[in-house]
């Protein structure tokens, strides 16, 4: 028993370590590694996940470079990053890298190799493109996703959604950028990760990756923990559209938040007392479809739910596993009403000589400790919110 509790004492673990492999054969570059001075990904839900490897070059006797002449490092070469914890690996990064920049200073002791990298994303940020999409018929923003990243060896994710339906859609730039863009329209996520995309709504529902402990004795993974707590949001977004027939007022609509809650009582239900709601106002843009004007006040008032931010540094190797971006977990020792469930919106993973980092930073539209792991319904604080309009 007493072994069986030291192996399962966060503190037996071994230091977590990187693995780094390069081409479209994912060649491990071996000793190569531990040449690596500094390792950091940043993974985001709104923006690319980019990266930097920086390498204590060392010259050979016969004038040739052991990291920038190897053969593993070129301009738009396949790599992909793991975390290797000794009992598994999970990967952190998969894309290309995007800039090599060797440096020689007169002290060639300090050579130094940096290398750019980018998600899989890049891939599609190459052609600028022109076209009309749904010009014969409507067609979905996922079937337009599929159509694009169909040439790359990319699988769209299953829990992906359909979008709106566009008719006579214009694209005047490159697909990763046309794509972003229909991803804000619908208030969705474009998330290149691990082989795949995924284009949808945030995910609120379903298995919670491993707890972020704080302050939990031997089991404590989390470094430091820091929140925030923004009342100068907006409760609602009321959009005008126009008139229905010639001389008749704009049509005016008001949306709250309408997703599951992170806890038990909604963020937005602690200014109800003040008696005039916060609404923020949009006007419809040009010829816009009507349902695309309300798909924005819907994404805005969502994003305004979650004002609840939270940052904070994990132990890589105590945590035991690489914390994704766009997914739910737990956090434990900050008390009932930070407590709970957060959504994971930035991660910075980094391989220093002090060990295995994750910076984080976390989001809920609620506050309390809800025990259920599929995010909680909408209360009935924030439907009598609703009444207000």
């Amino acid at each position: 028993m007493a072994l069986l509790s030291s192996i399962l004492d966060p503190g037996f673990r071994q230091a977590a370590s990187v693995i780094v492999e390069t081409g479209q054969n994912r060649n491990d570059i071996g000793a190569l590694a531990d040449l690596i001075s500094g390792l950091e990904i940043t993974a985001t839900r709104t923006e690319a996940t980019t990266g930097m490897i920086q390498i204590d070059d060392r010259r050979r006797e016969d004038g040739t470079w052991m990291a920038a002449d190897s053969g593993f490092f070129a301009r738009s070469m396949p790599i992909v990053v793991s975390a290797d914890f000794q009992t598994h690996v999970e990967e952190i990064f998969r894309g290309y890298m995007v800039e090599l920049k060797p440096e020689l200073p007169a002290n060639s002791g300090e050579a130094k190799l940096t290398i750019h990298l980018q998600d899989d994303g890049i891939a599609l940020n190459r052609e600028h493109m022109r076209r009309v999409w749904g010009a014969e018929a409507p067609i979905s923003d996922l079937d337009i996703l599929r159509e694009l990243v169909s040439p790359l060896n990319l699988s769209v994710d299953a829990d992906s959604a359909e979008g709106q339906a566009a008719r006579a859609l214009a694209m005047d730039g490159t697909p990763v950028q046309f794509l972003r863009d229909r991803a804000i329209a619908n208030g969705y996520e474009l998330i290149f990760s691990r082989g795949g995309v995924y284009f949808g709504p945030r995910r609120l529902q379903g298995e919670a990756q491993a707890t972020i402990m704080v302050y939990a004795g031997n089991a404590t993974n989390c470094l430091s923990w820091a929140l925030s707590d923004d009342a100068q949001q907006p409760d609602a977004v009321a959009f005008e559209l126009a008139p229905r027939e010639s001389g008749a007022d704009p049509l005016v609509e008001t949306v709250v938040a309408g997703e599951p809650l992170l806890g038990t009582t909604p963020a937005a239900a602690e200014g109800a007392d003040l008696g005039t709601p916060s609404v923020q106002r949009l006007s419809q843009e040009g010829d816009e479809p009507e349902e695309a004007t309300r798909a924005r006040a819907q994404a805005m008032a969502d994003d305004a739910a979650f004002r609840i931010r939270a940052t904070g540094e994990l132990d890589g190797t105590l945590y035991g596993h690489v914390l994704q971006v766009g997914k739910l977990v737990r956090v434990d020792g900050t008390g009932t009403r930070n407590g709970g469930l957060y959504y994971t919106d930035k991660v910075t993973h980094a391989f220093t000589p002090d060990g295995y980092r994750q910076r984080f930073e976390l989001m809920r539209n609620a506050t309390g400790d809800s025990d259920s792991l599929g995010a909680a319904p909408l209360s009935t604080a924030l439907s009598a919110i609703s009444g207000l309009f």
